[in-house]
């Protein structure tokens, strides 16, 4: 009888810190992933991929709730009138949380209104031109920015005035020294229609592998890498960060989890540790780097917390760049 005392509690003793932690995040599902895009996009199958080991992990139910419009402006409104408990974790970037905020007067939130719980995936970026372009090389597309800048600047597109495209394009012509035209689309479907019938000279893009095919017939070139974290197909091409002057140009985009400001910490460190584990499966990693994406390793709330205060000063910088005037 004894021996038997003696093993229930060092099992006791060995499940205690568990029910405290339990009892201390006293979080309840289901959990959102909340995703400001319709489904069926790049994000939509980002959280798709994560929910189901997530879900295991917390042993609660994990839904994925699309919330579009507004550049992702209607889903921060979500989190952010909910309850912050945890049940809320939103899915999104700098193009959602970070220049918003920054670009746009009217936005009713700030990038203080929302805490990091754990980055997800970073998706790389690369510098494309049209087929038809006279510059075979980085190099040439500078030289041809400054010759072109005064008589008929080449022009470039992105998804939206103020996107994360629109403003990295414009810095790297202040870096230039060049004057470029912008072109805004509506999304990139028509964006890369464009650039596909030359007549966008170039854009600032997201990687994917989906991109291979179009390049080996020639669609359209990638000349440069935006981000200094190389994927692995594009390791043999410079980076724009390579030109003198130009070391500063380093940008991905990030995404990541947040929840509202005023979270409990325990339960943030929770969630926080919960989907770190999930995006260290072979399930989630196997599926998103086959995309082209890197899956953040996991870290600790505080690594998490100076990942985003580098990323919302960055941006802070490139809007000083690029001297971007808020919109109305």
């Amino acid at each position: 009888m004894h021996a038997l005392s003696r093993v229930l509690a060092t099992a006791l003793l060995s499940i205690a810190p568990i029910m405290a932690f339990g009892q201390t995040t006293n979080l309840s599902g289901p959990v959102s992933l909340v995703v400001p895009y319709p489904a069926g996009g790049p994000s939509d199958l980002t959280a798709r991929v994560i929910a189901p080991p997530l879900a295991r992990v917390l042993g609660l139910p994990v839904v994925v709730e699309n919330i579009s419009g507004a550049t992702g402006g209607i889903a921060v409104q979500r989190m952010l009138s909910g309850v912050a408990d945890g049940r809320f974790l939103y899915q999104g970037s700098q193009n959602e949380l970070i220049l918003p905020p920054l670009t746009v007067r009217s936005v009713r939130y700030t990038t203080s209104d929302y805490e990091i719980v754990h980055p997800i995936t970073t998706t790389r970026l690369v510098l494309v031109v049209r087929k038809g372009l006279p510059a075979s090389t980085l190099e040439e597309f500078i030289a041809l920015s400054r010759q072109r800048a005064s008589s008929a600047p080449l022009n470039y597109g992105s998804p939206g005035i103020g996107s994360l495209f629109h403003l990295i394009s414009d810095s790297i012509g202040k870096l230039a020294g060049a004057q470029y035209t912008h072109v805004p689309y509506k999304g990139a479907a028509p964006l890369t229609q464009d650039l596909i019938g030359d007549r966008l000279d170039f854009t600032v893009m997201s990687f994917s592998k989906a991109m291979m095919p179009s390049l080996q017939a020639g669609h359209y070139r990638i000349i440069a890498n935006v981000t200094r974290d190389k994927p692995a197909d594009l390791a043999h091409l410079p980076g724009v960060f390579d030109l003198p002057g130009f070391s500063g140009v380093d940008y991905a985009s990030n995404a990541a989890y947040y929840v509202r400001k005023g979270t409990p910490a325990a339960i943030r460190a929770y969630l926080n540790d919960a989907i770190g584990n999930a995006l260290s499966t072979a399930e989630v990693t196997g599926a998103l780097e086959a995309d082209g994406r890197r899956v953040a390793r996991k870290m600790s709330i505080e690594q998490a917390e100076a990942f985003y205060r580098e990323e919302v000063r960055k941006y802070e910088e490139v809007i000083r760049l690029t001297g971007f005037q808020p919109l109305d």
